[in-house]
C-alpha cells in the first residue's frame, strides 16, 4: 500500500460524502429510529439512564411532523419535561445512543450534525481499508480498484451521513475484513482473532446480528486450518464479545428478570418481515399497525418490550409451520432482491424524491417510460444506473471468485463474513442497507477481476504489503 494513493482515496471519499452532508444532513431517512435513539442519548446525558422516551404528546407529535415534512428535527428542538414517561432501552443495542452522547457532551447541544461529521470522517476511511485489503490479496492495482469503488460507492457514502447505527456496522465490518486478510498472510495466529473479537464486540454494541460474524468466519477456516485450530480461534473471537455483553445481560436480568444477551424485537421483526409480500395471515410491514393489532388483543402491553415479542412468537411459529411454500418464496425473493436489486438510497435528491418517481409521474400523466425519461431526464438516468449497478457488483465478484478459484480456502472466511450479513437479511427482513457490509466482500472480489492470475502475490508478499 502506498500512502499517497491511500490519501487520495480518502480525499475522494470525503469529496463524495461532504456535499451529501451539507445538503441532506436533515433528511428523514429512518428518522423514527434516529429520533428514538437520540432521545435515549439525551436521557443518558440528563441523568435518566439508558431509557426511551414514550411521551408526552408534545414529543410524540414531532415524530409525525418530521415524517410529514421529510425533515429530521434535532433532539434539542424536542420538549424535555422533567416528568416525561420513559421505558428501559431494550429494543435496540446501546452503542449508537452512547456514541451520540459522547459526540454531544463537549458542545452541550443535542444536534445531529456533530455526530454526522464524525461519521463522515470515519466513513471516509472505508476506501483505505479496502485498498489495503485488496492490495494484500490481489496486488496494488486491484487494491486501488477496490478502494476506488468504495470511495465512489454512493449507498455507502449516504449511510455515513445518516445518523443511524448502520454506518458504524459498515465501518466495523470493513475492519473485520481487513483483519481477516491481514491475518491470512500471518497464518491466522490466535492473537489476530482476539483483535477480531474486540472489533466484533464493538459491532455487536451497534447491531446484535454482528455476533454471528466471528462464528461464521471461524467455521470458514476449517478447510485451511482444520477443525481444532479453527475452533480455538472461533472461541476466542466469540468469547470476547460475549464477555463484553455480560454487564448488559446482567442489567437486563435486573430490569426485565431475563438475562437478555442483546435486544428484543426478534419475533416482531420476523413477523413484520412476512408483510414484505402479500399473505393470508395478517402480517404487515408496519410497526404501528402491528402494535395496534397486538394491543387490541392484549391491552396494556408495552411496545417492543420482551412481553410484546413473546406475543408475536406463536404467530411466527404458526406461519412457519403451516406455510413453508410462502417462506421459500419470500426467502428467494429477498435473496434475488438483495443480490441484484437492493434499491439502496444513493443520496441523490433527484432519484429519492417520491414526487419525481416513475409511479408518481404515471399516476399524474398516464405516460410511459419514454415520456418519463423526457420529463425527468436526471431522475430517470439515476434510476437506470441504480438498476444496472445492482447486479454488476455481485456479477463481477462472482467472476473474480471464479478467476481465483484455486485460492478458495483463503477467500472462504471473507465469504463467511458476507454470508453472516446476507443470511439474517434473507431469513428475517430485507432492507438494502443491511446488505452493504456484504458488498465490502463483493467489492474485493470484483477488484480481483483486475489482477492477472500470474501476478497474484504470494502469502509472504501479501504480509509485507
Amino acid at each position: 500500500m502506498k500512502p499517497g494513493r491511500g490519501a487520495l482515496l480518502v480525499l475522494l471519499a470525503m469529496a463524495v460524502r461532504t456535499p451529501m452532508l451539507i445538503t441532506q444532513h436533515d433528511d428523514y431517512a429512518s428518522g423514527g429510529i434516529t429520533t428514538a435513539l437520540g432521545l435515549v442519548a439525551r436521557n443518558l446525558l440528563e441523568g435518566r439512564g439508558l431509557v426511551e422516551t414514550t411521551g408526552p404528546d408534545a414529543i410524540l407529535v414531532l415524530y409525525d411532523r418530521q415524517q410529514a415534512e421529510g425533515r429530521l428535527i434535532d433532539i434539542q428542538d424536542f420538549p424535555d419535561p422533567p416528568d416525561q414517561p420513559t421505558k428501559p432501552l431494550i429494543q435496540r443495542m446501546p452503542g449508537y445512543p452512547l456514541f451520540l452522547a459522547i459526540a454531544w457532551k463537549p458542545g452541550g447541544g443535542y444536534r445531529y450534525l456533530p455526530a454526522q461529521v464524525v461519521q463522515v470522517l470515519l466513513g471516509s476511511l472505508l476506501p483505505l481499508l479496502l485498498y489495503a485489503a485488496g492490495g494484500r490479496l490481489f496486488g496494488e492495482s486491484a487494491g486501488m480498484v477496490a478502494g476506488g469503488i468504495t470511495a465512489l460507492n454512493l449507498p455507502m457514502a449516504w449511510l455515513s451521513v445518516v445518523p443511524l447505527y448502520d454506518g458504524w456496522v459498515l465501518l466495523v465490518a470493513a475492519v473485520v475484513v481487513w483483519l481477516l486478510v491481514r491475518s491470512d498472510g500471518r497464518g491466522h495466529p490466535v492473537v489476530d482473532w482476539a483483535w477480531l473479537g474486540l472489533v466484533a464486540a464493538a459491532g455487536v454494541s451497534f447491531k446484535a446480528t454482528f455476533l454471528i460474524v466471528p462464528v461464521v468466519a471461524a467455521a470458514a477456516l476449517v478447510p485451511r486450518l482444520g477443525p481444532r485450530r479453527a475452533a480455538v480461534r472461533g472461541a476466542v473471537a466469540l468469547g470476547i464479545p460475549l464477555l463484553v455483553l455480560l454487564p448488559w445481560a446482567v442489567r437486563n436480568e435486573r430490569i426485565f428478570h431475563r438475562p437478555i444477551l442483546t435486544n428484543t424485537f426478534f419475533w416482531a421483526t420476523v413477523w413484520e418481515g412476512f408483510g414484505e409480500i402479500d399473505n393470508d395471515f395478517g402480517a404487515v410491514l408496519d410497526d404501528r399497525a402491528t402494535f395496534a393489532v397486538v394491543r387490541a388483543a392484549h391491552p396494556g402491553v408495552i411496545y417492543a418490550s420482551p412481553e410484546y415479542d413473546d406475543l408475536l412468537r406463536p404467530r411466527v411459529l404458526e406461519a412457519v409451520r403451516s406455510r413453508p411454500a410462502f417462506l421459500v418464496r419470500l426467502a428467494l425473493r429477498r435473496l434475488a432482491r438483495g443480490l441484484l436489486l437492493p434499491n439502496d438510497r444513493w443520496g441523490l435528491p433527484a432519484a429519492e424524491d417520491p414526487g419525481r418517481s416513475y409511479a408518481a409521474f404515471r399516476a399524474r400523466t398516464g405516460g410511459g417510460p419514454a415520456a418519463y425519461a423526457a420529463a425527468e431526464p436526471l431522475a430517470a438516468a439515476i434510476k437506470l444506473m441504480k438498476l444496472l449497478w445492482g447486479p454488476v457488483l455481485p456479477g463481477l465478484a462472482a467472476f473474480g471468485l471464479w478467476k481465483h478459484r484455486e485460492r478458495w480456502r483463503e477467500l472462504l472466511p471473507l465469504l463467511g463474513v458476507a454470508a453472516a450479513f446476507l443470511a439474517p437479511t434473507v431469513l428475517l427482513h430485507m432492507e438494502g442497507r443491511y446488505l452493504l457490509p456484504a458488498s465490502l466482500v463483493w467489492t474485493l472480489l470484483a477488484a480481483a477481476c483486475f489482477s492477472p492470475i500470474p501476478g497474484a502475490p504470494a502469502s509472504g508478499d501479501r504480509a509485507a504489503a
